[in-house]
């Protein structure tokens, strides 16, 4: 290690000091800043420029401006790395796949623009992501991408993979939520009144629990319970519910008159596949896919708006005219948010809420799934 002497050292005002190494006496400026101690090469045999460029150093150290060089990390090495930081804190595996999809598309785009690494990102950059992407997919999908993005940005700066988050200062818009058509009472009836007997009483539990299509699909059978009259949604491993907590709604006798006559079988789900090369013997769990072609045929012959393309109904929409239903049935919307797992208000008092069991059966009770006794 080559040792300069105190003799040889120059202060530049109060924290840098310079001085010359190697046979070309190149100037090195010596300081401490955040608390390491750092050498840094001037590129220079010349004082006069040495000074200067040593001035400088003092006066964004002064001002809090200095920093180093950020490290060479690689976009895709830094993805690789956060997405398993996600998985460590227990995020959905749905969450993580559509994470590593949005920012491989993001990774890919910098490459394609010749930006490897971390510390090539600027606004610019993410001016021209932004606007690709707006080309082909809807605002919200856009902005859903661009938030991904910074809170992965913020992550690598907390890392210390980037010295600073170029996308900071960058301020998104959230796009107003396009109103979309809600189902009614004689859709969802004239719906389960052409749908297959596979297919009626899985629309019947979505409409009459609002409950989600991945949570029928991991229903088992010990999870509907006709003696006490609730339907439980377990969050378990491998199965999580989106929210990862579990809850339950009241069976309502509506629904339940309609899922005692349903040939009972000994598999585990509620909700079996029929048998098919690669299952036989049936009893797999239900494939959402196609629960949601079944609905779109049947919406087509009904000639209902049907597709997220065209703005019309699928199999979501049940969920959501459960909320609207029961709402309009004068259930307190605090008491269907529970139902469904929403958990959206979080002020102290709504916190306090307990939901009681006889309280949540009764309020079930009332909402009238009859377009009969609606018209009387």
């Amino acid at each position: 290690m080559e040792l300069v002497s105190e003799a040889n050292r120059f202060h530049i005002l109060d924290r840098v000091k310079i001085y010359p190494r190697g046979k070309k006496n190149i100037y090195c400026a010596d300081f401490w800043s955040n608390g390491q101690h750092r050498r840094v090469s001037l590129k220079t045999p010349n004082m006069k420029i040495a000074r200067q460029r040593a001035a400088k150093i003092e006066a964004d150290l002064a001002s809090g401006h200095y920093s180093t060089a950020s490290p060479a990390v690689e976009i895709s090495q830094a993805v690789e790395k956060y997405l398993n930081f996600l998985e460590s804190e227990g995020r959905a595996r749905k969450t993580i796949v559509r994470y590593r999809g949005e920012l491989n598309t993001f990774s890919d785009f910098c490459l394609k623009h010749r930006k490897r690494y971390l510390s090539k990102i600027d606004m610019l950059l993410f001016d021209d992501y932004r606007s690709d992407r707006r080309q082909i997919h809807e605002k919200s999908t856009v902005y859903h991408e661009s938030v991904v993005v910074k809170q992965f940005l913020k992550w690598c700066q907390q890392r210390k993979l980037i010295n600073d988050n170029p996308l900071t200062e960058y301020k998104l818009v959230k796009p107003r939520r396009a109103s979309k058509p809600s189902m009614s009472l004689q859709n969802v009836l004239s719906i389960l009144e052409h749908a297959t007997e596979t297919y009626r009483l899985q629309f019947a539990m979505l409409a009459f629990t609002g409950i989600r299509s991945g949570e029928l699909r991991h229903l088992r059978q010990k999870d509907v319970d006709f003696e006490g009259n609730w339907v439980h949604i377990v969050s378990r491993p491998g199965a999580e519910t989106k929210t990862r907590e579990s809850r339950k709604v009241p069976l309502h006798p509506r629904l339940k008159q309609l899922l005692l006559s349903r040939p009972h079988h000994e598999h585990e789900w509620f909700f079996t596949a029929d048998p098919s090369k690669r299952y036989p013997d049936g009893g797999h769990w239900i494939s959402t896919k196609r629960l949601n072609e079944s609905l779109l045929r049947i919406l087509k012959k009904l000639k209902l708006p049907r597709g997220r393309e065209d703005n019309g109904f699928t199999v979501h929409s049940l969920r959501h005219f459960f909320k609207t239903h029961c709402v309009n049935e004068l259930v307190p919307k605090p008491v269907v948010d529970i139902w469904q797992g929403h958990q959206i208000d979080m002020s102290v008092g709504a916190q306090y809420y307990n939901l009681a069991d006889e309280v949540s059966q009764r309020f079930m009770s009332t909402v009238n799934f009859d377009l009969n006794d609606k018209e009387d």
